[in-house]
């Protein structure tokens, strides 16, 4: 029987994160990456989002492996909130897993994966198909592609990556070798990252900081380095000048000496070793010139704690920003986190210390760019190009970019498509793709809020963006059954709204529209429920004529016998 497939993102695309990739051929379903994204400022109080994965856990049965290409949130962080529902073999390599188990003690997430390690370049059978496995160059450690054979070719999918081989460092090496034995078959169907598509020429080696930093390490001066704990390249880096100067390494708080045991560990490297760093309560033995302290963080966390060490509210108070000091951001912000980046290094250059403050001109995200992309596309050729991981921006250069190379791929096959529409591809017939409405598959984010998790994050999003920009209105009174009165309140308490100034009408108002609505109430037969329907619809149109605000509001009322 000839293969039948079906390929479609239940998440990544038109977004940053989320990364959720399915290839289905005939009956098994194999899913490439199953990672979160940070929310921006549209979802207030929300921790991060997640792929809805009701697909999968409707076909569990038929799920024969999660492919994780890195150790990063977008490619892995789903994985603890829905695995037990729709659980198969996670394949990945060691680093990765260690990557994962770490970051699940640190959650607190009790869930037992079952993982499969592979090494970056790996040929191997998954539910009787040939997988092979390229292994690529990424801020993580020994990232990889993955390309998966069919009787019609090869699916092959970059993840993240940049085309590196000059590197001393061996889990950052792109495998030349494999994707040239790989392009010597048909690949009917290439999938690669868009995240940097519309930035000229190669990366690198425009991803290394060595170069813009080695002069501070060789300084007699205390260096703090900002850094998200994620790009392990570049922490690679400092650890390495670190040592080169003779530097002893000091962990900012718990949580960096965490990250930091935890890369190593993931690293398997013998060049570093416990004598490189300072135990905490050898802080103060060790010169202070001699010492890099790191700083490691996650999303705007880093920021937080930046601005925390600047006005002293940090928990260690034996670490204090001195005019003598070096302090080095390498942590590039997402756009979502410029405003509290460029706030928390304000009071950084407040404190009077050097301030090394990389940027994104100064260093590049190890994402692929446009000759990064023309060489993966020129070595593969494939017969069709989904471009993926990214904003429809970036997608769309992606997508622009191959049709301009002049190797057969056009408007007719390079397909720019949303999370949800499935590609179709049947022996001797041009693919076809299905849009949302006729395939059903369900693409609505879910939303992580602390420990809950929500699936219909919408009215909830609502709520709080109306809190954000129209404030609230709480009224809240106790009332006798028996009585048929109110016997305590009401009490009104207006926020984010409106001035002390003129809240005073409009408390008096809304009191009253309040004591009206409760007192025929109780008097017509105790339809509370009733009555706070009315007491929210005529408050709302009461404010909203008087000053144009739509405030959430909330009547309460505690009944007694």
């Amino acid at each position: 029987m000839s293969d039948r497939i079906k390929v479609f993102a239940l998440a990544g695309l038109d977004e940053d994160g989320r990364d959720c990739y399915v290839v289905e051929i005939n009956d098994d379903i194999f899913v490439l990456d199953a990672g979160s994204a940070l929310p921006d400022k549209t979802l207030p109080g929300v921790d991060y989002i997640l792929p809805n994965l009701d697909y999968l856990i409707k076909n569990k049965d038929r799920v024969k492996a999660y492919i994780i290409t890195h150790g990063h949130d977008e490619s892995f962080g789903a994985l603890r909130h829905f695995y037990k529902y729709a659980p198969a073999k996670i394949y990945c390599t060691k680093s990765t897993m260690i990557i994962i188990e770490g970051q699940l003690s640190i959650n607190e997430a009790k869930v037992q994966l079952d993982y499969q390690i592979v090494n970056p370049s790996d040929d191997i059978q998954i539910a009787g198909r040939r997988v092979r496995f390229f292994q690529t160059c990424h801020n993580a450690l020994n990232s990889f592609g993955v390309a998966i054979s069919t009787d019609q070719g090869n699916i092959i999918y970059t993840s993240d990556f940049i085309i590196n081989f000059a590197t001393e460092q061996d889990s950052y090496r792109f495998d030349l070798a494999m994707t040239s034995e790989l392009a010597k078959e048909q690949t009917l169907l290439l999938m690669a990252e868009s995240k940097a598509a519309d930035k000229n020429g190669y990366c690198s080696p425009k991803h290394r900081i060595n170069d813009l930093v080695e002069k501070y390490f060789k300084l007699n001066r205390r260096i703090f380095v900002a850094c998200y704990w994620q790009n392990m390249y570049r922490i690679r880096e400092i650890l390495r000048l670190s040592i080169k100067y003779n530097k002893k390494i000091y962990c900012y708080d718990q949580y960096t000496e965490v990250m930091t045991n935890l890369i190593l560990k993931a690293s398997d490297s013998p060049s570093f070793s416990a004598a490189n760093f300072v135990k905490r309560e050898d802080l103060l033995r060790v010169k202070s010139d001699d010492l890099v302290i790191l700083m490691f963080g996650h999303s705007d966390d880093i920021f937080k704690e930046i601005k925390a060490l600047t006005h002293g509210l940090n928990s260690d108070k034996r670490i204090k920003l001195e005019p003598t000091d070096i302090f080095m951001n390498v942590a590039i912000p997402r756009p979502i986190f410029e405003t509290i980046a460029t706030r928390s290094m304000d009071d950084v250059y407040r404190s009077g210390c050097h301030v090394v403050w990389l940027k994104g001109k100064d260093v590049h995200a190890m994402h692929a760019q446009e000759d990064d992309l023309r060489f993966i596309l020129n070595i593969f050729r494939p017969k069709y190009y989904f471009p993926v991981r990214g904003h429809y921006t970036k997608i769309m250069e992606n997508a622009k970019l191959a049709v301009s190379l002049g190797i057969g791929l056009n408007h007719m096959n390079v397909f720019v498509l949303d999370n949800g529409m499935q590609l179709i591809f049947e022996p001797g017939k041009r693919p076809v793709i299905i849009p949302n409405e006729i395939n059903g598959i369900d693409i609505s984010p879910v939303i992580v809020d602390g420990k809950g998790i929500t699936k219909d994050a919408g009215e909830i999003v609502e709520m709080r963006q109306k809190l954000g920009v129209d404030g609230t209105v709480i009224i809240a009174a106790t009332v006798s059954l028996s009585e048929k009165k109110i016997i305590a309140g009401p009490d009104c308490q207006m926020r984010g709204f409106v001035y002390v100034k003129e809240a005073e009408p409009l408390l008096k108002s809304v009191t009253q529209i309040f004591i009206e609505e409760v007192t025929a109430a109780l008097l017509k037969g105790a339809d509370l429920e009733g009555a706070k329907n009315t007491i929210k619809d005529r408050a709302r149109w009461f404010i909203k004529r008087e000053n144009g605000r739509e405030p959430l509001i909330e009547p309460i009322i505690l009944t007694k016998d």
